[in-house]
Formats: C-alpha cells, sequence, structure tokens
C-alpha cells in the first residue's frame, strides 16, 4: 500500500485515510472520494495530484493526497 501523492499513473483502489479527522473526511466526501473508490490516476505528484473516478475528474492537493492510502490494481 501506499499514499496517493507518491504513486504512478494506473488504477488504484482507496483502502485508508491517515488521521482521518472530521473537516478531512467531510472535505473527501464533498469531492465523492470514499474508502473502497476505484480511482485512476490522470497526473501524479508532485504538486496537485488529478485523478479519475467514473468520467469526473478530481484535483487532489498534495498534503490531502499524501493521506490517502491506495492499493494497485492490477
Amino acid at each position: 500500500m501506499e499514499n496517493l501523492g507518491e504513486v504512478k499513473e494506473g488504477k488504484y483502489k482507496i483502502v485508508g485515510i491517515l488521521r482521518p479527522g472530521r473537516q478531512k473526511i467531510k472535505k473527501l466526501s464533498i469531492l465523492g472520494i470514499f474508502i473502497g473508490d476505484i480511482i485512476e490516476v490522470i497526473k501524479p505528484g508532485p504538486g496537485p495530484v488529478i485523478i479519475k473516478k467514473g468520467n469526473i475528474r478530481i484535483g487532489i492537493g498534495h498534503g490531502m493526497a499524501m493521506d490517502i492510502i491506495v492499493e494497485e490494481i492490477k
């Protein structure tokens, strides 16, 4: 498992959130990002990470991306 801020392009499953405070969970849920989601990394870090979930592209700041734990789907 790796954090979203350090992965390369590809498909991943979100498996956890580091330091899951109320504000962080709320912000991610507003973006439509939940544990168990399958995402595709379009533009990896450093800097903002661009992911695709379904037909939607979402930009996530590097700090937030470092707290999202993902597992690569092969």
